[in-house]
């Protein structure tokens, strides 16, 4: 297995990660648009290539709705070019059914030979106005069923917003474990 650890004994003070600039990010300087810098899979690949090569253990992957590229077909197509890095992708919960995600982030992982990590994003949808309780909800019941999916052999998941029951999960293991590493963050009350 050729997994980079993110911590462990081995490593001294805090991991510094790179950013593949998958939405917009198309300044040089600030306030100065450079458009030979705008998403594109031609400057994002090479950019983190060369993060790779130069012994990142992790870039980030983000999402957005709005502008750049789709984070999960990138990370995808990154699969074979990455050597050694992590690929932490940024997955916005619920924007596609938890199940078929499961499957999707399982089939990643097997890619990249358990090197993804991934970064789990509690927003809006396009034209979606939720409050913060629902949004937090909605990751919480995805991840249970992405744990679900990756640990056990049914998906049997009642909740708010999801329900699924006797849902097979053969195929959906992925390469690392009871599944790759998740990132989240939030400070509100409601992702506390």
């Amino acid at each position: 297995m050729s997994i980079v650890p993110v911590k462990g004994a081995d490593i001294q003070g805090a991991e510094v990660a790179w950013f593949a600039p998958l939405c917009s990010d198309d300044f040089q300087h600030l306030g100065v648009p450079d458009g030979d810098l705008r998403s594109s899979w031609a400057n994002t690949s090479r950019i983190a290539q060369r993060a790779d090569e130069l012994g990142f253990r992790n870039i980030l992957c983000p999402s957005s709705y709005q502008v750049g590229q789709d984070t999960l077909t990138f990370v995808a197509g990154m699969a074979p070019q990455i050597k050694r890095m992590n690929m932490l992708a940024a997955i916005r919960c619920g924007e596609v059914q938890p199940a078929m995600l499961a499957r999707t982030v399982a089939t990643l992982d097997h890619m990249l030979e358990g090197r993804l990590t991934l970064n789990v994003i509690s927003s809006d949808f396009p034209g979606e106005v939720a409050d913060s309780a629902y949004r937090y909800r909605r990751s919480w019941e995805v991840v249970e069923i992405l744990k679900q999916a990756w640990t056990q052999d049914q998906i049997n998941y009642e909740g708010q917003i999801y329900n699924l029951k006797g849902l097979p999960t053969d195929p959906v293991r992925p390469y690392q474990t009871g599944g790759p590493l998740l990132y989240f963050g939030g400070y509100s009350p409601d992702a506390l």
